[in-house]
């Protein structure tokens, strides 16, 4: 996180990064020395599995049982603990960056991410679900995923990450609409006792993590705490250069603290975990119409979760049981300046209020050698949908009360016409309280047709249901409501190749379709200058994308992947969409160094020109971070020192309609000292 507001070479602030610096280079040295230390002892770790292993990788998330990546009827992507640590990524949206066909953006409130060319303004994560050991972390008064330094889990408590592109709602109903993100977390066979973790970095910030696991027999015990806390940033904003809004600069309104507590229990086929996460956000970009350069602008967003999952073999059936209950909230004051001068300034508070239990059944088997049967079912029951507004005084909760039931039953094929074809299909249907049932297929046929070489044809429908905040925004003064919203669809083709070329290389490539019916986008309602979702038209998107990966015996390890997508408007002269980028290009790299002691961990990424939505041109940009990792005491104390846009890039996002801004600038240089010990 680094933006400047001063050019002169002799500002304090550059001095302060020059001195920043010095300590960074100090702990690469200390890296290298305790490194060539420890260099008698072995190391094991994922840096040693072989490409081959890495390619038949199992995976969960694409057809809700374990299978090769190779089988499973889409694009799946694996980031595993292994890579999150040498490439330093500080939470789910760095992972995501890495990822071909993802993109992220970000309003310095928070973070959005992209796919295949789609990118909505206005959209809060809602056509991608994320799950937490398969538990949906959607909301369901926004439909929001959270991907940054919000999202609900400590990256280093993650032990990977499976990405699947294209639609899922055959299995997931809601939300799948353009990729499922699964983390999976640690386990207390995998902790192993005590681990205790320090960060320090750029901008005052301070992250401590303490986990406990362990496995007393046939119960595994998993405890996790992190803090964090940021002073944030002193920042320029042009549109506010003038007198009266401190000419554009703005200090301690980009403050940041959150706090996680991860706790599982396993015992046989129970599973028993609760999660609590709590942030508060200073926003600076002075959205909404508050008052500029105001700390009072803010948000604290929680998220509160119990599950009970059980799993265990009946004759030849497997069975899979589980039950959840959740509850979101959201706090957001925004300083409004008062009618008349001189009055004091009014805090307006947009709040929700999210509570939302959740049971799924599901019952597998194989059926013959080559056919495997899957039948779920699933209720969620949104108990409370609540928008409202904290009023001050008396700091009551005022609200319109909303709630809501799904059901859906789905079912699932795997059948193997010969040896080397397997064709999935799958299809479930939802039926909402709110607006009727939808019925969503999938089918793969999938051609091994030798031992490194894969066919894949996909083809694969979804919903994204109208969320609460789109149908009835609590926020009058910029949205109007939009009773008659419906459900909008995508329906997708995709064709795939995976390659395996000789023994280091693996090749990895598609080409898709996606078109998107009855598309809701926010849109401007002339009439009373307010903002509204619409069943807006129909858009495309028209894409390839290719991978190559490889991996030496020596620990060597690279991908590099570049996607191109044409996304557009079906309406007269085929626009092209806002925040869609034509192409993006990744390249990671990591060289183990003094016999695998120490690692460099290489990232670079590219994002072609976007649009905003006043039809302004982003330029493209490329980013490199770059991240120095050394093992001490065998594998008891790791130490890390990361640079994220170590050439300290310039370059912006797109403002969202609540943004005055139309493009805000993204971080410069910063750095970040890391140590981890296990005990």
């Amino acid at each position: 996180m680094f933006l400047l507001y001063r050019a002169s070479t002799n500002s304090p602030i550059r001095a302060t990064r020059r001195a920043r610096f010095q300590i960074v280079f100090r702990w690469l040295a200390i890296l290298a020395l305790t490194a060539t230390a420890g260099a008698q002892q072995d190391v094991k770790d994922l840096s040693e599995v072989s490409l081959e292993e890495l390619s038949n990788i199992q995976v969960y998330s694409a057809s809700k049982h374990m299978q090769s990546a190779s089988e499973a009827p889409a694009s799946v992507t694996v980031v595993t603990a292994d890579e999150i640590q040498k490439y330093g990524y500080r939470n789910l949206a760095d992972i995501l960056r890495s990822v071909p066909g993802f993109y992220v953006t970000y309003d310095r409130a928070y973070t959005f991410v992209g796919v295949r060319g789609f990118g909505r303004l206005g959209d809060w994560n809602s056509r991608i679900l994320v799950l937490i050991d398969g538990h949906r972390i959607n909301n369901n008064v926004l439909g929001q995923a959270m991907l940054g330094n919000e999202f609900l889990v400590d990256v280093d408590m993650i032990e990977r990450v499976e990405i699947v592109r294209g639609p899922s709602s055959s299995l997931y109903g809601a939300n799948a609409f353009f990729a499922v993100i699964n983390v999976i977390t640690r386990t207390a066979k995998e902790v192993k006792d005590w681990e205790l973790s320090f960060q320090t970095g750029s901008f005052g910030t301070d992250e401590g993590r303490a986990t406990y696991g362990h496995q007393f027999n046939d119960l595994g015990v998993l405890l996790s705490g992190t803090f964090y806390n940021s002073t944030g940033q002193t920042l320029f904003f042009p549109q506010f250069d003038n007198p009266a809004n401190n000419n554009g600069i703005t200090r301690d309104t980009d403050y940041e603290s959150y706090k996680h507590i991860l706790a599982t229990l396993s015992y046989h086929g129970f599973t028993l975990q609760g999660l609590f996460s709590t942030r508060d956000k200073g926003v600076p970009t002075a959205y909404f119409g508050a008052v500029f350069n105001d700390p009072r602008d803010y948000n604290i967003d929680s998220h509160q979760y119990v599950s009970l999952d059980y799993q265990h073999p009946i004759g030849k059936w497997q069975l899979d049981v589980g039950t959840s209950y959740d509850q979101a909230r959201l706090q957001g004051p925004v300083p409004e300046a008062p009618l008349i001068a001189g009055e004091p300034i009014v805090l307006s508070t947009y709040s929700f209020r999210g509570n939302w239990w959740t049971g799924e059944i599901k019952v597998s088997r194989d059926l013959f050698e080559r056919d495997h049967l899957t039948f779920g079912s699933e209720v969620r029951d949104n108990l409370r949908q609540d928008q409202g507004d904290l009023l001050n005084p008396p700091n009551t909760f005022s609200t319109d009360l909303n709630s809501s039931l799904i059901s859906a039953l789905y079912v699932q094929d795997e059948f193997g016409i010969t040896s080397r074809l397997t064709l999935n299909a799958g299809v479930r249907y939802d039926h909402y309280s709110t607006f009727g049932g939808t019925t969503n297929p999938r089918a793969a046929l999938i051609f091994r047709a030798s031992e490194k070489t894969t066919f894949k044809l996909l083809y694969g429908n979804a919903f994204s249901a109208p969320d609460v905040y789109e149908t009835t925004p609590d926020f009058g003064i910029f949205y109007d409501d939009s009773l008659k919203l419906r459900p909008e669809h995508i329906q997708s083709l995709e064709a795939r190749v995976e390659q395996g070329l000789g023994q280091y290389f693996q090749l990895s490539s598609g080409v898709y379709r996606n078109r998107i019916s009855d598309l809701i986008s926010l849109v401007s309602v002339p009439s009373d200058g307010n903002f509204q979702y619409q069943n807006a038209g129909n858009a495309q998107a028209v894409g390839m994308d290719v991978e190559l990966s490889g991996r030496a015996s020596n620990g060597l390890q690279g991908k590099a992947s570049f996607d191109y997508v044409d996304a557009y408007s079906e309406s007269a002269g085929h626009p092209s969409l806002n925040n869609s980028p034509g192409p993006m290009a990744k390249l990671n790299l990591i060289v183990p160094l003094i016999d695998q002691r120490l690692s460099a961990g290489v990232e670079g990424q590219f994002l072609g020109r976007r649009l905003t939505l006043l039809q302004d041109s982003l330029s493209s940009y490329q980013v490199f971070n770059f991240t120095l990792l050394g093992h001490t005491v065998g594998k008891h104390l790791d130490l890390a020192a990361s640079v994220f846009n170590i050439l300290d890039k310039k370059y912006f996002d797109p403002g969202r309609p609540e943004d005055p801004e139309d493009a805000i600038q993204q971080d410069g240089r910063s750095f970040r000292i890391k140590i981890t010990g296990r005990f």
